[in-house]
């Protein structure tokens, strides 16, 4: 990955992207015409949010190319380092149209388009940036004559304290030319917003930059357990058969010694065939991911660590995974509700409106 205490950053342009309004296809781009002037303290603030960006595990990804067609985004930058001026500039333009035409619905906000031509100083290859920065407001103090004023700042981008940007990066990795480009060249992503199990994000990472998360350990071993718990919760309707299902699949990752997860081999032998069960989890959950799965349970440890059982009305008993079983118990029988003890000091009775894991409708 990419040091960028190392960065020099060589050139910088700031395209607007407008959002796609009613009665557009897309959102259009106002493109600037100059590259922007930068001064020390400009570049600091870019860096400092990159090394940030870069830290944050849960949002941040290594990812592989997956569009190098002639119109892609790699294939627009590549080789941008080596353009002059005029020929950045409308480079830059192609990539801020790219972005546009890539927001395809009206609830993608707009904002502005910084596109970066750096170097690393340590292996001297091109890396090229983007960010897409939402513009927000803040307020301002100040002392004017004795007098405090507090005024307004529009269009404040790229703060701290506010994680409306994305980020998206090719570095070279080598000068030798390979026939795979994944070979040649890394790709990342920093997006604060990324969810592994919604589509929305996709037309920054996918759409516009044309990566993949298809090889992205963290990213599909969150999509394997996500998607599997949700399944379980969904259809098992026993709740024996349930709470053994979801302790199964937390036991792929704290438990089972295996580098890698198989879906297919998970449902054959865990999901029950009954009722067609097992087809269904196949056909709804294993066709949407890789047919193995390298364990990386960065992004579900909290998952893992805690015992979650939720019941309607949002009411919700949470504890360490590890002991739960010993010290929870859901009583379904009457001959055992018949022996408990009210004023037992070992343990607390507690009535709970609904079934767990029922809907709250």
């Amino acid at each position: 990955m990419i040091d960028f205490n190392f960065l020099l950053v060589n050139r910088l342009i700031i395209h607007t992207i407008n959002a796609k309004q009613d009665g557009q296809d897309s959102a259009s781009v106002d493109a600037s015409n100059e590259i922007s002037e930068i001064d020390h303290y400009v570049l600091e603030i870019i860096r400092n949010r990159l090394i940030d960006a870069a830290g944050r595990n849960s949002k941040a990804f290594e990812l592989e190319i997956e569009n190098s067609n002639s119109d892609s985004f790699f294939e627009l930058s590549s080789e941008m380092s080596e353009l002059d001026e005029t020929a950045f500039i409308q480079r830059t333009t192609e990539i801020a149209e790219l972005l546009a035409d890539s927001q395809r619905r009206v609830s993608i906000p707009g904002g502005y388009l910084l596109i970066l031509d750096c170097l690393d100083n340590e292996s001297n290859l091109p890396i090229i940036i983007v960010i897409k920065a939402e513009p927000h407001e803040a307020l301002q103090f100040s002392i004017n004559g004795g007098h405090t004023q507090v005024s307004v700042l529009h269009k404040v981008f790229l703060s701290p304290s506010q994680k409306l940007y994305k980020i998206g990066i090719i570095y070279k990795k080598t000068e030798e030319e390979t026939e795979n480009v994944n070979e040649q060249f890394g790709c990342f992503l920093y997006d604060d917003q990324f969810r592994t199990d919604t589509h929305p994000a996709e037309y920054f990472y996918k759409d516009f930059l044309g990566f993949t998360v298809g090889n992205n350990a963290k990213i599909q071993s969150q999509r394997f357990y996500d998607k599997t718990k949700s399944f379980i919760l969904k259809n098992v309707q026993d709740l024996e058969t349930k709470t053994h299902l979801v302790s199964a699949l937390k036991n792929e990752f704290s438990i089972n010694q295996n580098d890698t997860v198989d879906p297919i081999n998970f449902a054959n032998t865990y999901i029950p065939t009954e009722n067609g069960l097992r087809d269904t989890y196949i056909g709804d959950v294993c066709h949407e991911l890789p047919l193995a799965i390298v364990k990386d349970d960065s992004l579900i440890k909290i998952k893992l660590a805690k015992r979650k059982i939720d019941f309607p009305s949002n009411i919700n008993l949470t504890g360490p995974e590890e002991g739960f079983d010993n010290r929870v118990e859901i009583i379904s029988d009457l001959e055992t509700i018949q022996n408990l003890e009210a004023d037992n000091p070992n343990y607390t009775i507690v009535k709970i409106s609904g079934k767990p894991y029922s809907s709250n409708e």
